[in-house]
């Protein structure tokens, strides 16, 4: 995966992230400690929906996988290939910059208000957001204006912070990134309905775990806290890193899908299996064809 400022990272919850050694993550707010705040809000369950559709591992009950694979079959051919391209492995992580917009916006609480806050963007508002999130640890003058305007040295500058096999798939977007975003707005314009037949059992999900983990939230200091949530990862102090948001995810399961800015950090963790149990009455999602 290309690497962005807000880093995208899939670890299992008890699995290293590195080899032959425990997951450690830095940061670090005020004395030392980051403010944690759990936010249950089905909009980043919903984005991280939309990696799983695009083919990402997920650790669903039977009837939420089939209820997966229909929603996918469902989607016309050029959406399709627009999720894959947009969200699949062969994609350059650009758009996964997009849950930065939810940490910004707390009244965003739905999958339905996420699309409508992305259509209320500009085209260029969503590039600017995009190519902010891909340079900002490049060093340069006013870089991310001499990106947008296509400036050839400052998109020599940004291909060299990638990996080689990054380089082009990068470049390229960076150079016409509009029909991408294209492709993003069909994708998710498409796959919002579609969520939108699982959400309200998802968001029973989400309320339950965060319910399960009152007590640890209530006694455990933040470090301790964090590596509990997400199954083993350790937090180390670094600054500037101020506010970490735990967010409970059904369909990050078995994963903690990890997001990163300067001065924050974001853990779409796996709920508990615990959690699940509040779907033992629920009626199974009705099939999408």
């Amino acid at each position: 995966m290309a690497r962005t400022t807000t880093e995208t990272r899939r670890a299992r919850p008890g699995a290293s992230m590195q080899p032959a050694q425990r997951p450690i993550l830095r940061g670090a707010g005020l004395g030392g400690h980051p403010d944690v705040v759990f936010d249950g809000r089905t909009a980043y369950d919903f984005f991280i929906s939309l990696n799983v559709a695009a083919g990402e591992d997920a650790d669903l009950l039977p009837e939420d996988a089939t209820w997966l694979r229909r929603s996918r079959k469902s989607l016309a051919e050029p959406v399709r290939d627009c999720l894959d391209v947009c969200f699949g492995d062969q994609s350059v992580d650009a758009f996964h910059a997009l849950p930065s917009l939810l940490v910004a916006r707390p009244d965003i609480k739905d999958a339905s208000s996420f699309v409508a806050a992305l259509d209320e963007i500009p085209d260029e508002g969503i590039v600017r957001l995009l190519v902010e999130d891909i340079v900002r640890h490049v060093e340069g003058t006013d870089l991310v204006e001499r990106v947008i305007r296509g400036e050839e040295k400052a998109l020599a500058v940004v291909q060299t912070k990638f990996e080689e096999w990054d380089k082009a798939s990068i470049v390229g977007f960076l150079r016409d990134p509009e029909p991408s975003v294209d492709k993003m707005r069909r994708v998710v314009e498409a796959w919002l309905p579609l969520y939108q037949a699982v959400e309200d059992r998802v968001a029973s999900v989400l309320e339950q775990d965060l319910k399960d983990r009152k007590s640890d939230r209530a006694s455990m200091d933040p470090a301790t806290l964090i590596e509990r949530t997400t199954g083993g990862l350790r937090w180390l102090p670094e600054p500037p890193v101020r506010r970490v948001i735990m967010a409970p995810s059904y369909f990050a399961r078995p994963y903690n899908y990890i997001y990163q800015a300067h001065d924050w950090r974001l853990f779409a963790y796996p709920v508990a299996d615990s959690a699940l149990g509040s779907l033992d009455a629920a009626v199974p999602p009705q099939a999408v064809v």
